[in-house]
């Protein structure tokens, strides 16, 4: 017998309550509610003859709970699960969603009108990889409307429960394989689920990263957590990573057109000096050995979030002089792009 838990959230009283596995042959999702001093209220294990996993829960406005993960169907094909519980575990209905191919884990969270949001990952078709999706679904799960992210060729899923902005759009983490590579990812939406942006996450010459959850930050912003491999190549490690409200590591990065990848550990790349300036200043670029500099370009843009100035440098120079004599007096971000991927980024207040 093994059992496992995957997601936990709290309850209004102060405990908790966290959703796994209980393998006893087959795999059946798993429940647990504690109190606020750890001690064990209840445990329920749902499933069917199938195997199933739950990875999320999420508390309903009933005091209720929204459990997600996958069932495995007959011909090994992963479908998307959605059970609703009542405040003592007890299951009130389940469905499924997905393509008829196998799909991926669910994570949702019930909105103030009473409706879902789930979001996950499914085919358009047997022969292509899996991609981000999201539905909207009434309060009983039927289908309001679907979305479905993305033709790239490579696999992509979200892997977080959506969050809802103030806006009525919803920002949604996962991962995404770039070349091959896998990435950190970060989706915002409208109310309709129709893309906003899209950000992709990687530390530098990355093998494996991954974002499995985001949350918002007091300043309106986000923080991702997940894996990533370490400078040295050796383990894999906790990753967090503070973005702004535009997914941007440092703000003003919604200006470029294209943009979609972000490197997370090169924030000492760049030095400004002097600091503060007032014609110009020098840039001092300093990447590890091996990093591309295929198309290194220096921008600046303004707390506004307006591109004020952008330029190509070379490659090999390690020393740039940005001219400034046409900024206003203020604060000002440095970014540093090679191509569509983002190195690293400053600021400099010009006097």
């Amino acid at each position: 017998m093994h059992d496992a838990f995957n997601g936990m959230c709290l309850t209004l009283d102060g405990g908790a309550c966290m959703v796994g596995n209980s393998d006893q042959g087959n795999s059946q999702v798993y429940l647990a509610r504690i109190g606020v001093n750890g001690d064990s209220l209840w445990t329920k294990v749902h499933g069917t003859a199938q195997s199933e996993n739950a990875f999320a829960i999420s508390l309903a406005q009933d005091g209720g709970f929204l459990v997600t993960g996958y069932r495995l169907q007959s011909g090994n094909q992963y479908d998307m699960l959605l059970m609703r519980t009542d405040d003592d575990g007890e299951l009130l209905w389940q469905r499924t969603y997905g393509s008829p191919w196998s799909d991926n884990a669910a994570f949702a969270t019930e909105l103030p009108s009473g409706r879902i949001v789930l979001a996950g990952a499914e085919r358009a078709s047997a022969n292509v990889q899996k991609r981000p999706v999201l539905y909207m679904l009434e309060a009983d799960g039927d289908e309001v409307w679907t979305v479905l992210f993305d033709e790239r060729t490579e696999s992509a899923v979200f892997y977080a429960i959506p969050l809802l902005m103030e806006d009525g759009g919803f920002a949604i983490s996962g991962g995404e394989n770039v070349n091959g590579t896998p990435h950190g990812l970060l989706v915002r939406t409208d109310s309709l689920g129709e893309l906003l942006w899209k950000r992709w996450y990687s530390t530098n010459d990355a093998i494996d990263n991954y974002t499995y959850d985001v949350r918002r930050t007091l300043d309106g912003g986000f923080i991702l957590a997940g894996t990533a491999f370490d400078s040295a190549l050796v383990s894999q490690d906790a990753w967090l990573v503070k973005v702004d409200s535009f997914g941007c590591l440092i703000p003003g990065c919604q200006v470029f057109d294209g943009l979609e990848e972000q490197v997370t550990d090169l924030r000492d790349a760049l030095e400004v000096f002097p600091n503060p300036a007032s014609d110009q200043t020098n840039v001092r670029i300093t990447l590890p050995v091996g990093t591309k500099r295929e198309n290194l370009r220096l921008a600046l843009v303004s707390t506004e979030g307006k591109l004020v100035q952008e330029e190509a440098i070379a490659s090999i120079a390690p020393t740039h002089v940005l001219d400034l004599a046409r900024c206003a007096p203020g604060l000002y971000f440095v970014h540093l792009l090679d191509g569509a991927r983002w190195l690293s980024g400053t600021k400099v207040v010009v006097e």
